[in-house]
């Protein structure tokens, strides 16, 4: 079983394999990034750099799942090889840092509890 997740247009990540969708990437992700977790305990961080028009996927915690990033013309590509019962999208630098955003501020996000090795 495996899942492919690659860059589209208009800020979307186009899933396909065991999983076919699409999901919206946030204005405030383009620029403070993303992250992708995933049933297994794997989490991925995505981001667009301020230099290119691409986006790039780096793996940040490493599990079950067989992960594989490769380039694909400008953009990334990740290849993920397992069975997975959920994967989700949070937005925002914070969400590999959930301790760095002020209670005071209004952000609706999911809030990883994780260490970052």
């Amino acid at each position: 079983m495996a899942v492919r997740i690659k860059p589209g247009a208009d800020r979307r990540l186009q899933l396909t394999g065991d999983v076919e969708t699409v999901l919206d990437v946030s204005k405030r992700a383009m620029s403070d990034g993303f992250s992708l977790a995933f049933s297994d305990g794997t989490l991925v961080h995505g981001h667009y750099p301020e230099s290119a028009a691409a986006c790039r996927f780096t793996l940040s915690i490493e599990s079950a799942a067989l992960v594989r990033i490769t380039r694909k013309g400008m953009h990334d590509v990740l290849d993920l090889d397992w069975h997975f019962d959920w994967i989700t999208l949070a937005c925002g630098a914070e969400t590999l840092q959930p301790q760095a955003a002020a209670d005071d501020e209004n952000v609706l996000q999911l809030t990883l509890d994780i260490v970052v090795e």
